[in-house]
């Protein structure tokens, strides 16, 4: 991106982001706050000319204004950067999701083309005027409808003869005697598996397109076995197209999401009122984004084409998405809670939420912010050596620079927070992601043994059951066909009423041919009330495969001549080992190593996972909370595992369609667990120890001759204090020279030279009893307590300057035996009332911190 600045609002950005940056409401609600802070240094700097404060608020304004800009620009295209992966994520888990589904559709005619009742009805079928033809016609129209009662993604079945003329459908009330010769040649003659169109259909008039798998019906399976007729299976594109996009679409962005076929017009719509059907849109392939204007109203825009699934692509759609410019950008509402400074600072660490860029304006700011609280804090140590008659106004004056400065560094930590934030709405919505496309997957294998349990050719074989043993070889090849069809079983067996294994699909398992099942849902099995029924196993080990844990889908096989006997039970392994790892890794960003996904039971056993380190069956250390979610709900929080911090977000799950609906009898609760990695813990509880509300200000009290003042500062936890009038300065650390081979335990550290004077900088934490690390070491403040004489000073590491404050004298108690280290530090206590609690400050003795430690060197 080119770097070329151009002028919005006062503030520099980058020339590729004008258009852009209008619209970006995190940006400008902080360039907003920012001006308003940069207004508020004018006034000081009037102000200050009536005191006697001696700040340079010019060079304050100058360096909050320029760090403005650059986190602007930063965060203008981190937004957009943002913002635009997430567009093409959704874009391409929505076309990904409809090929997903439709590869099953391709299985579904293709077995169905083969299915025995369907075959005899057409070599027996004479017409309509035939009362053995009527007969026949009702029952075959009962199986349609047992059919679509299992697989509710259809609402219409079409059967025809080899010249296209319709010999029964599922919809009897759509009065279309003959397909269209060219479709009807087009199927028959198609050496492809399944003929998949999406068009006008002359069968289905009353839809101006619609989407229809087609297949030859042949007499048997050989491929050069005659055909009897053509078959249809009408799919319920648009209402299927409404789920998905109810799941991935923001509403409250006004985002819409639409398929767009292979010239760019909208074949469905997530908002039909303001994106119609058939509109014609630009595709966006090439771009990471685009800008492009829809009856006249500018949208953000991408467009994605499908990776497929297990080889398939369908037809040549595309997933697109478009959002209003105005609404693109807004900003994160999630901010009802409070994140901890500790997380913030461990998020910052990570340049997968915080880039290079973004860290060094934050660091500038930090800097500018203490080098502005040691400026007040001077000033306000100055204001108490003078008496003048400004006095109160000046400290008062600099206790405003001091909030406003606070105020302009919040203003960044707000950011922080609404980083975290995001990240927990983007777990959230991944978990909600994986878990709607589990429950897919999952409905269909509900979907494939409760049809495959009413083969004719299974039901006529289970009874004649002193015959059924020699009957394995078809058995077994009708399964092997059927497996082939739908590769997501690594078995497919069926069993008698005592759990005899009669044959399976699985060529490598014939072993288990006559070996007796004795798991619990063999029995289940065997006592489903009728043909809507169906039971699953528990999530376990099983031999089935081997070893390893899955789920094995059943449903009974019931007599032909009686439909209320069972004479036995059809199971299916699924093969969920490598089926959920891939609907757990389709539902996350591809190349973001950050993020893992787990699969769990509502006990928190691990389903599937993402993460090598946490193993399939294996329990889950986590808090009850997140698995006492109902169906359909989801809650989002930061956890800390293994001393890592993680954006955390739960889905239980809600089924699909009458799938696990209050009209089905299974239930088991699946939750997906989206882990978005924020960063290590940091182990350093006094780095993020929040010293003072009441940071870098004056005092509250007035003044009299009753009265001290006290400097107050932190070394770590420690709260001290000295008389103001014994302060020199408070400085950098930078200006330290840093004495050469000296012993580290050695309280001596180096020497400043100020004002043609070289002083010695103690470290007193160890005769403080206090521990901290170096690196919060960042401030020097020079002391005297003889003006006459300037041997007489001595300077001291600290962590944090507080404020300059008024007490009692009578108020300070003397303390005369409190030894540390060398000598009596610390001289007496004094209560501090300037803050929200009142804080006890221990008041250091500087002539005997110099004499006991200085002279002893």
């Amino acid at each position: 991106m080119s770097k070329s600045l151009v002028d919005y609002k006062g503030i520099k950005v980058n020339k590729e982001l004008y258009p852009i940056i209008k619209h970006i409401e995190d940006v400008d609600k902080y360039r907003e706050e920012l001006g308003r802070l940069s207004s508020s240094w004018d006034i000081f700097a009037l102000l200050g000319q009536l005191g006697d404060i001696n700040i340079d608020i010019g060079k304050t304004k100058e360096n909050f204004l320029n760090l403005t800009t650059t986190l602007l620009n930063h965060l203008s295209e981190e937004t957009v950067k943002k913002v635009t992966i997430e567009m093409k994520f959704k874009a391409q888990v929505a076309i990904d999701i409809v090929i997903r589904n439709l590869f099953e559709r391709t299985a579904d005619i293709g077995f169905l083309a083969t299915d025995d009742d369907i075959r005899e009805f057409l070599q027996n079928f004479v017409s309509r005027y035939n009362s053995d033809s009527v007969d026949l016609k009702e029952q075959i129209q009962k199986r349609f409808l047992e059919y679509v009662q299992k697989y509710s993604v259809y609402y219409d079945i079409v059967l025809a003869d080899t010249k296209g003329k319709v010999v029964a459908r599922l919809d009897d009330s759509i009065k279309v005697d003959w397909l269209d010769k060219e479709f009807t040649q087009k199927i028959i003659t198609s050496n492809e598996e399944y003929v998949e169109t999406f068009q006008y259909h002359d069968f289905i008039p009353h839809k101006k397109k619609s989407l229809v798998y087609s297949y030859k019906v042949t007499q048997t399976n050989d491929s050069d076995s005659e055909v009897l007729g053509v078959l249809c299976l009408c799919f319920r594109f648009r209402d299927e197209m409404e789920g998905i996009f109810n799941n991935l679409v923001e509403k409250r962005n006004k985002e819409a999401l639409t398929i767009l076929d292979e010239e760019g017009y909208v074949i469905a719509s997530s908002d039909k009122d303001y994106i119609p059907l058939e509109s014609k849109l630009e595709i966006v392939l090439d771009e990471e984004y685009k800008i492009v204007s829809f009856c006249g109203r500018d949208y953000i825009a991408k467009t994605c084409l499908t990776n497929g699934y297990q080889g398939f692509n369908g037809l040549k759609w595309y997933g697109h998405i478009m959002i209003p410019l105005e609404y693109a950008f807004l900003s994160n509402q999630n901010n009802e809670f409070k994140i901890d400074e500790a997380i913030i600072n461990s998020m910052m660490e990570n340049e997968q939420h915080f880039s290079k860029e973004l860290k060094e304006v934050f660091n500038k700011s930090k800097t500018i912010q203490e080098n502005l609280g040691r400026v007040i804090w001077n000033g306000n140590v100055s204001q108490s050596k003078l008496n003048s008659s400004n006095r109160e106004f000046s400290k008062s004056l600099l206790s405003e620079i001091g909030v406003t400065g606070i105020k302009a560094n919040s203003s960044l930590s707000n950011l922080n927070q609404t980083i975290i934030s995001s990240i927990l709405k983007d777990s959230e919505f991944l978990s909600s992601l994986a878990i709607d496309i589990m429950d897919r997957n999952l409905y269909e294998r509900a979907n494939d043994c409760r049809w495959w349990a009413l083969t004719s050719y299974f039901r006529k074989a289970f009874d004649e059951k002193e015959s059924l043993f020699y009957k394995e070889e078809e058995i077994s090849a009708i399964l092997k066909y059927i497996n082939d069809l739908y590769t997501v079983y690594t078995n497919l067996l069926v069993f008698d009423t005592e759990g005899k294994i009669i044959a399976v699909s699985n060529e490598n398992e014939k072993f288990l041919v006559g070996k007796y099942l004795s798991q619990e849902w063999v029995g289940q099995t065997l006592r489903l009330e009728d043909t809507s029924k169906y039971c699953v196993s528990k999530f376990e080990k099983t031999n089935l495969y081997a070893n390893e844990a899955t789920y094995v889908y059943c449903a009974a096989i019931r007599s032909f001549e009686n439909a209320d006997k069972i004479n036995g039970g059809i199971a299916v392994v699924f093969d969920s080992t490598p089926q959920f790892e891939a609907m757990l890794q389709d539902s996350l960003p591809s190349g973001n190593e950050s993020v893992f996904a787990l699969f769990t039971t509502r006990d928190k056993k691990v389903i599937s996972s993402t993460n090598k380190e946490i193993e399939v069956n294996s329990l889950l250390e986590l808090d009850d909370k997140f698995f006492q979610l109902k169906n359909g709900e989801q809650k989002s929080e930061v956890v800390e595992i293994n001393n890592k911090y993680y954006a955390l977000g739960v889905r239980c799950s809600q089924g699909y369609r009458e799938f696990k609906s209050t009209a089905d009898d299974y239930v088991n609760d699946v939750f997906c667990l989206v882990f978005n990695y924020i960063g290590e813990k940091a182990f350093d509880d006094n780095k993020y120890e929040k010293k003072s509300k009441f940071l870098n200000t004056s005092s509250k009290k007035i003044f009299t001759d009753s009265c001290v003042e006290l400097a107050t500062f932190h070394l770590g936890n420690k709260f001290l204090a000295v008389e103001a009038k014994n302060v020199i300065e408070s400085i950098s650390i930078d200006k330290l020279e840093v004495s050469i081979d000296m012993d580290k335990s050695n309280p001596f550290k180096g020497m400043v030279l100020y004002k043609d004077n070289l002083i010695s900088v103690l470290d007193i934490r160890s005769f403080i009893k206090e521990d901290i690390k170096d690196e919060e070491l960042n401030t020097i403040i020079l002391f005297e307590y003889d003006k006459d004489n300037k041997e007489h000073c001595v300077g001291i590491l600290v962590s944090s300057l507080q404020s300059v404050s008024v007490v009692e004298k009578e108020s300070i108690q003397q303390i005369q035996s409190h030894f540390l280290g060398a000598g009596t530090l610390i001289e007496s206590l004094a209560d501090i009332s300037d803050y929200e609690e009142s804080q006890v400050a221990m008041i250091l003795d500087i002539k005997k911190i110099d004499d006991n430690l200085t002279k002893k060197l």
